[in-house]
């Protein structure tokens, strides 16, 4: 994380994410994150939903408990949540 974080060019809203193919590298889980649903292989994000403070991607492959704070620098994509939890994905 502190990779993604010191050489950030700039972070994004998930909604900036849509259309996005991307596949799973990694996460450090928590109770706010849920990757349940995630599949392994490379799958594109075509839905971004807000529930109050809860982010739905993909109608529940990944389900956040609040907005992350999302950066992306040389392909990865970092989604950081306040909570410490962290989702890593690598760009296609």
């Amino acid at each position: 994380m502190a990779t993604v974080e010191a050489h950030q060019h700039s972070s994004v809203t998930v909604e900036q994410l849509l259309g996005r193919k991307v596949r799973y590298q990694k996460h450090k889980p928590g109770r706010h994150l849920s990757l349940e649903r995630l599949p392994r292989e490379a799958f594109q994000i075509e839905t971004v939903h807000r529930f109050g403070r809860r982010v739905i991607l993909n109608d529940g492959f990944i389900v956040m408990e609040d907005a992350p704070t999302v950066m992306e620098r040389g392909g990865r994509i970092a989604l950081l949540l306040a909570t410490g939890e962290e989702l890593y994905l690598m760009a296609e």
